[in-house]
């Protein structure tokens, strides 16, 4: 700066400046240059293996939160360039040809970089997709074959210490962020590699920005809050990517507030397929499954009984382990919360019906198949249903009591519904039996008294 206080043509930030812009055109330099540098699959292979070994997943990721990622990538390969653990020389254009093969996203780079893109799908090598705002849209780009595409995808999954290839075509997993990857080769495709990744969305929500947002009313917010306070058990449903899990996540960050008598608690344990909850809630213990040493769904909810639990979740039911979580639900274990895909609150209930027979002769009701419609209609209390509608938008569309089964149908009470884009409380509601003894029975009910 100058005596005046004007940025002077020798000052540090000009300094800076110019060194940024001299980077970037020298990088642009060696990345052409880059192109036409042969790198071996095994000089590859040996140098992803040390880049891996020497930085940690949360900077090799593509949503790494670290701004010197690709400085600290590319700083990582030189150092091993020079170590001479490959035959190649440690030039500008020779790192700048790894990292490419090594870390480059192509066509996704300036995808993964806007933090307003939700998720990114690779439908093949020459249609990209990212939802904004819940809504899909198609870009403009495109890799330039369809063996860029796969080596692309490849690259991803590798670069987080995965395996996919021929022999293991379907991959699956979190990146360090929460984001998920989901990815998929030949031979279990017909147009060549495709991908999805949805972005782990860093903020948690309370019941107050559902109503903010438009997607619930403050009744129906208020009328959750006390379910919640009350120890009710919730079946949360609605179609794909209606927003059930991140409802759910809600529901658990909810409980930090609703404290008994004398500062009490409840200890919660989640139970998931993939880890996707991250509810902003102290007192939680979550289990998840795996491949590697044969866990599955059943094997956590059953374990989770034994653990002191005071709310048991299982982040999604789509199996036998919908047995579990009535078991819990109707023997007033634990208060229970669980997902399900459905279209409607009824449809719900009926696909908990064929889950836990899918549990066959290792279910706790196998012996009384035509008692389950009752099971079921007096163990959850509520049922929130969620839309996504055409605009992208998740509301709460409809919440429905559970007062029994009679005559094949489960006898439901509506609470609130969303009708013509208004929310609206059953005029003629009252709270059914079942819920008005919880809601006056339990520690926490007498703690808001």
């Amino acid at each position: 700066m100058d005596p005046q206080g004007n940025l002077s043509p020798f000052g540090g930030e000009h300094r800076d400046l110019a060194q940024s812009h001299l980077m970037a055109s020298l990088r642009m330099a060696w990345a052409m240059r880059a192109e036409g540098i042969e790198l071996s699959e095994d000089d590859l292979d040996v140098l992803r293996e040390h880049l891996v070994k020497s930085l940690p997943l949360s900077v090799l990721s593509p949503f790494s939160a670290d701004p010197a990622r690709e400085g600290k990538i590319r700083r990582s390969i030189t150092q091993l360039l020079s170590g001479g653990v490959v035959d190649l020389p440690p030039s500008p254009e020779v790192v700048e040809a790894v990292y490419q093969r090594l870390a480059g996203l192509g066509p996704l780079e300036s995808l993964v970089r806007d933090p307003a893109i939700t998720e990114i799908i690779v439908e093949g090598w020459d249609s990209i997709l990212v939802e904004r705002d819940g809504v899909m849209f198609p870009t403009n780009l495109h890799f330039g074959s369809e063996e860029e595409a796969l080596d692309v995808v490849q690259r991803l999954v590798l670069l987080m210490g995965q395996r996919i290839n021929r022999a293991q075509p379907l991959v699956s997993f979190n990146l360090p962020d929460g984001s998920r990857m989901t990815a998929a080769i030949a031979p279990a495709t017909v147009r060549g590699a495709t991908l999805a990744i949805r972005r782990f969305r860093a903020t948690r929500f309370r019941l107050t920005d559902w109503v903010e947002k438009g997607s619930m009313s403050q009744e129906m917010a208020a009328y959750i809050k006390e379910g919640l306070r009350a120890g009710l058990n919730f079946l949360i449903s609605g179609t794909v990517s209606a927003g059930k899990t991140t409802f759910l996540e809600t529901c658990l960050t909810e409980l930090a507030g609703l404290a008994g008598p004398g500062g009490a608690v409840r200890s919660v344990v989640t139970i998931e397929d993939t880890h996707e909850l991250h509810p902003d809630y102290r007192h939680i213990r979550q289990l998840v499954t795996s491949s590697e040493v044969g866990l599955t769904m059943r094997d956590l909810a059953k374990i989770a009984l034994r653990m002191r639990p005071d709310v048991i979740v299982i982040g999604e039911t789509r199996g036998a382990e919908a047995a579990d979580m009535l078991y819990t639900m109707s023997a007033g274990i634990a208060m229970g919360l669980t997902t399900i895909h459905a279209a409607t609150p009824e449809g719900a209930l009926r696909r908990m019906m064929v889950y836990v027979q899918m549990a066959g002769t290792d279910s706790p009701y196998h012996e009384v198949p035509h008692l389950l419609g009752n099971i079921i209609g007096d163990s959850i209390d509520v049922v929130v249903h969620l839309v996504r509608l055409p605009d992208g938008a998740r509301k709460v569309a409809s919440v429905v009591e559970v007062e029994g089964y009679a005559g094949q149908q489960f006898r439901l009470r509506e609470v609130f519904c969303l009708e013509e884009g208004r929310f609206l409380k059953a005029p003629d509601y009252s709270p059914s039996p079942r819920v008005t003894r919880k809601l006056n029975d339990t520690l926490f009910s007498a703690a808001r008294r």
